[in-house]
């Protein structure tokens, strides 16, 4: 019986501490500023006093905190005497923090807060894309955007085929021909029929000097197939030519530096069909023409 009468003072103790316990309790709002310049009607239908929704006040010494309500509202509880920082905080609006002086246990104060809008101004905003110009969607693309016919030969697709030189790349673009040398490996492009001297080679589209100090047409064949980016091949003239692109123009698009380290390895192989019949070291004798 003793022990329930201890626990019964214990609980009215408590409790009158609690009751006693000073506290902080307001609205929270959004603070509008009024134009000098507004209507008188625009100004009545203005509404001041608008309640921010979640706006955090905080007590941090003490961990004492409460959100504002749907009316804006907030109570701060169990608020101990001294001096007192309540922080009031809510996205998009400029913290605010105010001091606050308790000065008896029960004492109940009645403090609203208004938050300005937060003006952030951003800087420039650069927003940069590097296409990959040696797949074949591009080359597509190119083809489609072109104002004049041409046929563009990407990258990827050179990767994929056993071509070395330029020469042998341009061989696989319709409506042109290759004109090959006494070896019979590809040399000069022919574009619609038109002879090699009425075509216009490029490298980037700066027109490049003959190699050859009898002819002023280019020869494919000196150019490695590993450099190009594209190779784009116009088959019509347009006034910004000069006159010997009546026939076509050959494109050189070759590849930029890349911007990170990039190893690449090609590997080629062949072989000869005579030796698959017979060894190496040996010699058909009847082949000796007797007189």
């Amino acid at each position: 019986m003793k022990n329930k009468n201890w626990y019964l003072i214990v609980l009215i103790l408590l409790t009158n501490l609690a009751v006693n316990a000073a506290s902080i309790k307001g609205k929270v709002f959004v603070n509008k500023e009024v134009d000098p310049e507004m209507s008188l009607e625009n100004l009545l239908t203005l509404t001041l006093d608008e309640p921010i929704i979640g706006a955090a006040v905080v007590i941090r010494t003490h961990s004492i905190a409460d959100f504002s309500r749907l009316d804006g509202s907030y109570k701060l509880n169990n608020v101990p005497v001294g001096s007192h920082e309540i922080t009031i905080s809510y996205p998009s609006y400029v913290t605010k923090t105010v001091t606050v002086d308790i000065k008896y246990e029960d004492e109940v104060i009645n403090m609203d807060f208004y938050l300005s809008e937060e003006t952030v101004t951003l800087g420039e905003i650069v927003i940069s894309y590097v296409s990959n110009k040696e797949n074949e969607s591009y080359a597509r693309t190119e083809e489609k955007e072109a104002t004049q016919v041409s046929n563009v030969v990407s990258a990827k697709t050179i990767e994929q085929s056993p071509d070395i030189t330029v020469a042998n790349v341009a061989q696989r673009v319709s409506g042109l021909t290759i004109e090959r040398n006494s070896n019979g490996d590809g040399q000069y492009a022919i574009v619609r029929g038109m002879d090699k001297r009425y075509n216009y080679t490029l490298v980037n589209g700066i027109k490049i000097p003959s190699p050859d100090n009898e002819n002023r047409y280019v020869p494919l064949d000196i150019f490695p197939s590993d450099l190009l980016s594209r190779l784009v091949v116009t088959k019509s003239l347009t006034p910004d030519m000069e006159g010997d692109a009546i026939g076509g123009v050959v494109d050189m698009k070759m590849k930029d530096a890349p911007m990170t380290k990039l190893i690449n390895a090609s590997l080629a192989t062949g072989y000869s069909e005579i030796f698959t019949q017979r060894p190496y070291d040996y010699y058909n004798p009847r082949s000796i023409s007797r007189v």
